[in-house]
């Protein structure tokens, strides 16, 4: 008796394959921002951070399989250039976001510990994009020649 249920050649057109990738990518951004979510009403429920490991460490994991999948692809973003500017912005984002959940959320009603907890974030938030703003540009680059050489040799 022979078991053949499983192929390793897709079954799919490529008009299924796009439209099961695009709902694999909605499937994902759903599981995203769902934990982001609940990680968020739950601790401002005044639940434990321990009480929250399992979501964190998923939320955690589907951030950084993004994130390496991403650059070693040489994709950023459909819509933000990979720039200082943008950089600037989305640290100042997260760090009045740590301001606001530390001040307000807390209820310590210290704004010079929020404050320190802010530009705190925002300083290590834009570290870490421009960190990952260089690989992008160091991956991309490498792609990009190396696109340029396999053309070359073809010719």
């Amino acid at each position: 008796m022979k078991l053949d249920f499983y192929t390793k050649r897709s079954q799919l057109d490529e008009m299924q394959e796009q439209k099961l990738c695009k709902l694999e990518s909605r499937g994902f951004w759903l599981l995203w921002w769902g934990l982001l979510v609940i990680i968020i009403v739950q601790s401002l429920g005044g639940r434990f951070a321990a009480d929250l490991t399992g979501e964190w460490v998923l939320f955690m994991l589907s951030c950084l399989y993004m994130l390496v999948e991403c650059i070693r692809n040489g994709i950023w973003d459909r819509h933000i250039k990979p720039n200082l500017c943008a950089n600037v912005i989305g640290s100042a984002v997260a760090g009045i976001a740590v301001f606001v959940y530390v001040y307000i959320f807390l209820k310590g009603r210290y704004w010079p510990g929020a404050l320190c907890a802010g530009l705190c974030s925002a300083l290590l938030c834009f570290a870490a994009l421009q960190f990952t703003t260089w690989l992008y540009h160091l991956r991309h680059n490498q792609l990009e020649h190396s696109e340029e050489e396999e053309d070359e040799q073809q010719n």
